[in-house]
């Protein structure tokens, strides 16, 4: 794979899961409602960033980015979501969704097809991503069953 199909299949995936995120941030529901919906906004802004600075890399590096909704959805390394579910089910589609950006990003850092300047602005991006993980970690383990142990009585 070249740098500039990279890029471009990386766009695809960063303008489809932004889709996702967006579409949850709208749709969550329940009694996390305004974190979810914040949390969720924030990620939506790192992955849009993302995307912009991945389309306008492509393009000085002499490639054409995609720039249709088709094309995203086509080339995406991951798909469109169109559920709407329990703000908990959302939290963890959104960590693995992101996880799974990370995982593409550091592929391409190993494979060694980046440019120093490229391999740099996305590893930005992977430990921005990398640290909203940690924040819908957080969350998810607010739904974590809780165990209430009994005193032992002597």
């Amino acid at each position: 794979m070249t740098q500039i199909e990279f890029l471009n299949k990386l766009l695809a995936t960063l303008e489809v899961v932004a889709a996702n995120v967006k579409g949850r941030h709208w749709t969550v529901y329940g009694m996390s409602f305004r974190s979810v919906h914040l949390l969720l906004d924030d990620v939506y802004d790192v992955l849009r960033n993302g995307a912009d600075k991945a389309a306008e890399t492509v393009r000085v590096l002499g490639g054409i980015p995609l720039r249709s909704l088709t094309s995203f959805v086509a080339n995406s390394y991951l798909s469109e979501d169109a559920e709407i579910a329990p703000a908990a089910d959302m939290v963890e589609s959104t960590r693995e969704e992101v996880a799974i950006i990370i995982g593409h990003i550091n592929g391409a850092i190993e494979a060694g097809i980046l440019d120093p300047t490229t391999e740099n602005d996305v590893a930005a991006l992977s430990s921005e991503l990398r640290h909203y993980c940690i924040f819908l970690d957080d969350m998810s383990a607010l739904w974590a069953p809780t165990l209430f142990m009994t005193p032992l009585r002597s």
